[in-house]
């Protein structure tokens, strides 16, 4: 077994046999990594708090040839980013975005530029609105793996003067109005929508957070992707229904 070590994010933890843990972790060099942390939940034993979701450690792991699931034999917190589990709405957007890029990724697909955008995007938490981060998150993490719809055009004809448009998840983007069908669950989108998905696109996440967005907009971007995503992973994200279910509540 080759002794490994990576920075990573914790995004999941679960519970296996009596005393221990298995560990998903995303690293910046080895993409997604599972780790099986032996007696990590032993009576007293303080080691289980460095896998709470979100912890950004520093981990060496004995690499398993046969399996996923690695042996992690040292850790090291370099940030707890504590201030995440400590409110509920931080904490909900921040274990959709973890949800997310689990459900996106296979372990061992190396994506360097994932782990950074789940870096700024932990920091932002601190300034910048949470729902916002989301929608930009969203629209970042799906080009990085290669399932970005298509925004610029009518993915049906290849119209680009849009006067009305329509996204279609089955479709994988924007229909123009003359290629609408009426089809189940293509919803229609205003310009300003799309040019905000394209500004979060080419823009830096800390750019596209502070773009000013209508109430429209903002009620459009969670249709859509919210819409899209159940399409691609078919099945829900528990923290988008979670999500819905608190809104109300963060509302007041």
């Amino acid at each position: 077994m080759a002794i490994k070590r990576e920075e990573a994010f914790v995004l999941k933890r679960t519970p296996i046999r009596e005393t221990s843990l298995i560990v998903t972790f995303f690293s910046r060099d080895a993409g997604k990594i599972k780790g099986l942390v032996k007696g990590a939940r032993r009576e007293k034993n303080p080691i289980v708090a460095r896998f709470e979701p979100f912890t950004h450690l520093s981990v060496v792991y004995y690499e398993k040839l046969k399996s996923d699931t690695h042996l992690i034999s040292e850790t090291a917190v370099l940030n707890s980013n504590s201030f995440l589990r400590n409110r509920l709405d931080l904490f909900s957007y921040a274990s959709y975005l973890t949800e997310l890029v689990d459900a996106l990724f296979g372990v061992h697909d190396p994506h360097p530029d994932v782990f950074e955008l789940l870096a700024v995007a932990f920091h932002l938490f601190e300034s910048a609105p949470a729902m916002q981060i989301a929608r930009v998150f969203e629209v970042k993490v799906l080009e990085m793996a290669g399932l970005l719809p298509v925004l610029t055009h009518c993915v049906l004809c290849g119209e680009t003067e849009l006067e009305q448009a329509f996204f279609s998840s089955k479709q994988g983007g924007i229909i123009c109005l003359k290629c609408d069908r009426g089809e189940p669950g293509t919803i229609r989108i205003s310009n300003g929508t799309i040019q905000s998905l394209l500004f979060f696109l080419k823009s830096k996440i800390d750019q596209g957070v502070r773009l000013r967005l209508g109430q429209q907009t903002e009620r459009e971007l969670e249709r859509v992707s919210e819409r899209f995503l159940e399409f691609r992973l078919e099945y829900p994200l528990r923290s988008s229904r979670f999500l819905a279910e608190l809104k109300p509540l963060l509302r007041k």
